[in-house]
C-alpha cells in the first residue's frame, strides 16, 4: 500500500538526506487520512466494490490460472 511506498522512500531519503528523495506531501496526506491504496478500498483510485477483497479479484479479469488453449 501507500504506507509501504512511503516506508521505501523514507529509505532513499535517509540514506541521500537529499528533500528530493523525501515522500511527497500528497502521499502523506493520502496515508494520513487513512487511504492506503487496495487494502483500505481507496488511496490514488477507488475500489467501491468489497470484491476487491478478495486476494483473487483480478483473476478472470486480466490474469487467467487456466493455460490458454493449444
Amino acid at each position: 500500500g501507500l504506507d509501504v511506498v512511503r516506508d521505501i522512500e523514507m529509505v532513499y531519503y535517509e540514506e541521500s538526506g537529499d528533500e528530493r528523495d523525501a515522500p511527497p506531501k500528497l502521499l502523506l496526506d493520502k496515508i494520513e487520512r487513512g487511504e492506503l491504496g487496495v487494502k483500505t478500498g481507496k488511496g490514488f483510485y477507488s475500489y467501491p466494490d468489497p470484491k476487491f477483497q478478495d486476494p483473487d479479484w483480478l483473476r478472470g479479469k486480466t490474469l487467467s490460472s487456466e493455460k490458454p488453449p493449444s
